[in-house]
């Protein structure tokens, strides 16, 4: 409990830094998942990520993370620095990754904005939440 109060107080204050440099304004994170699907209930009421979320700036990364016959794809759309966590790009051992870190119990709300593809044999289901 005590190593998730300190990775909390930590985004938190990588999120005020990223906020004195300037907002961004509206910003899409993705964040791929594999053989995985939605359930009916989350897709109406939404749900909590109890870990720290990883998340990604770039939607290739989060094709990569999700490829399998039935990827799962959340498009997390923040509108603002309050509704992101920590860039961690200058820290990462993997800096092309492009990774965007959300506190722990984010809640997702789905948009009601889904979309299904076919490509190549793999199924990708892209889910637009809101933290």
């Amino acid at each position: 409990m005590i190593t998730i109060n300190f990775i909390k107080s930590a985004i938190g204050k990588l999120r005020a830094v990223e906020a004195s440099s300037g907002d961004k304004g509206k910003i899409d994170l993705w964040r791929g998942m594999k053989n995985l699907r939605a359930a009916d209930d989350f897709l109406r009421r939404g749900g909590t990520e109890l870990a720290p979320m990883s998340t990604t700036t770039n939607l290739a990364v989060a094709v990569q993370y999700s490829l399998s016959p039935s990827s799962l794809l959340f498009k997390i759309s923040t509108k603002s620095f309050l509704q992101r966590g920590a860039e961690l790009t200058f820290l990462s051992a993997f800096p092309a990754e492009a990774e965007v870190l959300l506190p722990p119990l984010t809640y997702l709300r789905p948009t009601g904005q889904k979309l299904e593809l076919m490509i190549a044999e793999l199924r990708y289901t892209v889910i637009e939440v809101e933290p």
